[in-house]
């Protein structure tokens, strides 16, 4: 077949997905990108049930996904992975709902992660300084029991002195996490 001069050859046609019209420089990116539609076929399948059923999936997909977990090894386990990406690649519009849930969900995370981190700031800010950190916690914070935090406090304190594991540490923490701030 002659392809006559002026065509590029990497021109797609305006039924294929996006990702596919764009211009690659090598196959090499070609595949990249197909890889990165089926590493997120992937992920996809590692949700949990409850934020799985939350993308309302086609039944095509949920169908391949469900394959997918009664497959245990062998090269059926890739061969089904790979329709998984083919099938996300067919429809943008499931790429593009799956990439903003991910987005959502790693937010989620970054966010509960610094929480988190704040609260062990305080348990250890309390345990460090005593007194005084309570006094700033209470003035941030009135609902704190004032009592039971420095109960906490010279317990940590003297787990820590007798290197005995941080039993009220971690009762602090947890107190700390109930109070929803």
């Amino acid at each position: 077949m002659v392809r006559p001069r002026n065509v590029n050859r990497y021109t797609a046609p305006v039924d294929v997905p996006d990702w596919e019209q764009e211009e690659f420089n090598s196959r090499t990116e070609i595949k990249l990108a197909a890889k990165a539609v089926t590493d997120l076929g992937e992920r996809l399948v590692e949700l949990s049930p409850k934020d799985f059923k939350s993308l309302n999936l086609p039944p095509v997909l949920v169908e391949a996904i469900e394959t997918l977990h009664r497959i245990d090894k062998g090269p059926a386990l890739k061969r089904q992975r790979l329709y998984i990406g083919k099938l996300l690649r067919q429809n943008e519009d499931i790429i593009v709902q799956v990439k903003e849930k991910f987005a959502e969900m790693d937010l989620k995370h970054k966010q509960q992660n610094a929480h988190f981190q704040r609260l062990e700031k305080w348990r250890d800010r309390l345990i460090n300084d005593g007194d005084e950190a309570l006094s700033e916690l209470l003035s941030q914070y009135p609902q704190v029991d004032r009592q039971q935090m420095r109960q906490w406090i010279r317990n940590a304190q003297k787990e820590q002195a007798q290197e005995k594991p941080p039993k009220a540490a971690r009762e602090m923490f947890q107190y700390l996490k109930a109070l929803n701030w």
